[in-house]
């Protein structure tokens, strides 16, 4: 009997966030992302518009509902681990990205953290 492991650091939570990205290179002006799931390490998006792998992104992204009383800003720079086309997804989400945090602010990463426990 062989036993199956997740390849994943963290468990990922579902949530649908909206995400602000910085212009940059690579960045088309009209990248409207959200999330579809989140983690402490990384996240998978909607996109708009494909990206190529290894884009980095500077991203703000809102935290909502849980235990919180108000709206929480989390600051990430993320990579592009990967992005697939969903032709079946309406335009808004016609890509799919595969993000890792590459960079957070300590006590975002705890906020971020106590926001998915409490989902």
């Amino acid at each position: 009997m062989s036993e199956s492991f997740d390849k994943r650091k963290y468990h990922r939570f579902l949530a649908l966030l909206d995400v602000r990205v910085l212009p940059g290179d690579r960045i088309p002006p009209d990248l409207k992302l959200a999330t579809i799931d989140i983690a402490v390490g990384g996240a998978r998006c909607g996109s708009n518009r494909p990206l190529p792998d290894d884009t980095r992104l500077q991203m703000t992204f809102t935290l909502v509902g849980g235990d919180l009383r108000q709206p929480l800003s989390i600051d990430a720079d993320a990579r592009v681990l990967r992005c697939a086309e969903r032709p079946a997804n309406p335009e808004p989400r016609r890509y799919e990205l595969a993000l890792e945090f590459v960079r957070m602010d300590p006590q975002d990463r705890r906020q971020l953290q106590a926001y998915l426990n409490s989902l």
